[in-house]
């Protein structure tokens, strides 16, 4: 267990342009890692977790400290971040404190926004970002599936997960209450930079396929529009479009309000219809009051987003405790899991010793008998053989390797068996002559 360990940087230590440039050379580190690892190599199994929050490099290594010392300067040399950078902006653990981080990890509770979905799917597919598979091992496999495993309890068993925590998702939701489906909704965007193209995704995934998209620039409308299969148009002709809409979202950077009630009660007055919401996410507004003051017209602002946003992270707040003793308990089972394996060596070296002397003594006694006797005394001596072994054998899986009582005991059971659980048990010498 102690072998285990995680080098990494995330959104808690690190400025998202020192992340933006780690993730571009991502790919890189997986490379260099692959001739890094395995049989004789300073790592036996290593992995790379790579979001747009945190890089994270895992692995099994006999000694974790100069395995994360020689990651830190690969890092340096493929990023061409200095070293000290890199050792400011990272943290690295050992042991169980590594496979609890992997685990928190997984359970969305480092994440950015407490409980979010998305990271469980990145820590499962970072196995198959490993090369060809080949750099994880049994330990690394069995954390990653452990970790998944840990995170799909926290989402089914808490609601950590329910309420929007960014103002996008608030706002959709907010929508989805006031409104019920959205699927029949025409929506114009005003404004195609990060905002809209975020409010703009979630309405698209919500069901709204009718999405008219306007900006300052065509081009970047156009962009916008293209992945969404929406129309694309200049801000000077949003006017002509107000009467053909339901919902118009302001996400335009402006010093000023870029709409007002006047050209919504020219509509009214020749009889034309105007959209019933108004959804504002600009700082300062997008939208002027006196739309609030309309009859029959609905406006959502920052303000009302905020406070649904905070509303959410309370109560995913409220959940964390929970998500905690879930993973508490899936990193015990996970430990209790390690330290069996470190035993591995002296039970299986035990049990082909016992067999080897059992088959020595069939062979012994069974000379002269018939086929029926002799497959009798066969199966009379490996039952004998696994009920002796039985308990002994549990007691071993229990003993920790890594602490003082739990080395005595496998160095007795060595030495009682006249062992040497480091060499290739008999069966496996005799397949290598």
């Amino acid at each position: 267990m102690v072998n285990l360990f995680v080098l990494g940087t995330s959104h808690s230590v690190a400025s998202a342009s020192l992340r933006e440039q780690m993730h571009v050379e991502a790919h890189r580190i997986r490379s260099a890692l692959a001739e890094l690892t395995g049989p004789g190599c300073l790592m036996k199994e290593s992995l790379v977790l790579a979001t747009c929050a945190r890089l994270e490099v895992y692995g099994v290594a006999e000694h974790p400290w100069r395995a994360t010392r020689m990651l830190q300067r690969l890092m340096a040399r493929e990023t061409g971040i200095p070293v000290e950078k890199l050792e400011e902006h990272s943290y690295s653990l050992t042991g169980e404190e590594a496979v609890m981080h992997a685990f928190r990890v997984a359970g969305g509770l480092e994440s950015v926004v407490q409980g979010e979905a998305q990271i469980l799917g990145q820590v499962r597919d970072s196995l198959g970002g490993t090369a060809l598979g080949e750099t994880a091992g049994p330990m690394l496999n069995r954390l990653i599936q452990s970790a998944v495993g840990a995170g799909k309890r926290v989402r089914t068993e808490t609601e950590i997960g329910r309420g929007a925590a960014s103002l996008a998702g608030a706002s959709v939701q907010l929508l989805q209450r006031r409104i019920g489906k959205l699927e029949d909704l025409r929506v114009l965007v005003l404004g195609a930079g990060d905002t809209g193209a975020l409010i703009a995704g979630l309405l698209k995934k919500a069901g709204v396929t009718r999405i008219a998209v306007a900006n300052r620039t065509l081009d970047r409308a156009e962009k916008l529009a293209h992945g969404l299969g929406a129309t694309a148009h200049t801000l000077d002709q949003a006017g002509e479009l107000l009467s053909t809409v339901d919902l118009v979202v302001g996400a335009v950077t402006a010093p000023d309000r870029i709409l007002d009630a006047e050209p919504l009660r020219d509509l009214r007055a020749a009889g034309k219809p105007i959209p019933s919401y108004f959804l504002d996410l600009a700082h300062p507004r997008n939208f002027h009051t006196d739309i609030d003051e309309m009859d029959g017209v609905e406006v959502f602002d920052l303000e009302i987003i905020h406070q649904r946003v905070a509303e959410a992270k309370e109560a995913r707040c409220a959940q964390v405790p929970l998500a905690e003793a879930i993973v508490v308990e899936e990193v015990e089972r996970y430990v209790a899991w390690a330290r069996t394996r470190g035993a591995v060596p002296v039970v299986k070296a035990v049990r082909e010793h016992v067999l080897e002397l059992a088959a020595k003594e069939v062979d012994r006694h069974g000379r002269g008998l018939g086929q029926a006797e002799r497959e009798l005394l066969e199966r009379f001596a490996h039952s004998l053989t696994r009920t002796i072994l039985h308990r002994p054998t549990v007691a071993l899986r229990e003993a920790d390797p890594h602490s003082e009582e739990g080395r005595a005991i496998l160095a007795s059971v060595e030495t009682i068996f006249g062992l040497d659980a480091t060499e290739p048990a008999p069966s496996e010498r005799a397949a290598g002559s």
